[in-house]
């Protein structure tokens, strides 16, 4: 497989992670925000808002994907792969930290393997430090959804 067939096949590993994520957080923010009733953040989740901000990621990695195909180059995408990698070690912390398994790991690590295989000999080592930066900025946009999808479930209430 090419790096480029790779690029192409990247958004649908990054949706099979999100199904994952999207069948079982429901019951597992239920649980955890019985075990953790002070953590106000539990609260701004929704099934309806965490699926439109998957919505919103995936439409954003599908504009960078084209656009990174137009132009040719593939280092701001990259650097978003490579980010999605970071981003599972998140769900690995969180499983030993609450002792209990957290939705998306299990797909996370096997999809992220999978990237890392794919990419290895093939990405510069200073993509794998910006990737920190377009990690910062992923979970900025996450905060930003979250908040502002609560606000307006606020509204409608």
């Amino acid at each position: 497989m090419t790096l480029t067939q790779f690029y192409f096949l990247f958004p649908a590993l990054f949706m099979l992670h999100e199904l994952e994520e999207i069948i079982w957080m429901p019951s597992f923010v239920k649980k955890l925000s019985a075990q953790f009733p002070d953590i106000r953040f539990l609260s701004y989740y929704t099934p309806l808002t965490f699926n439109s901000i998957v919505m919103e990621q995936l439409l954003l990695l599908l504009i960078t994907l084209y656009l990174s195909y137009q132009f040719n180059n593939y280092t701001i995408y990259t650097t978003i792969v490579i980010a999605y990698i970071y981003h599972i070690f998140g769900h690995l912390i969180q499983t030993i930290f609450l002792r209990k398994y957290v939705p998306g790991l299990l797909t996370g690590i096997f999809t992220s393997l999978f990237s890392l295989f794919c990419l290895k000999n093939n990405v510069p080592i200073n993509l794998y430090w910006y990737s920190f930066i377009t990690l910062s900025l992923i979970l900025v946009n996450l905060i930003v959804s979250f908040m502002v999808l609560h606000k307006k479930n606020l509204k409608l209430r």
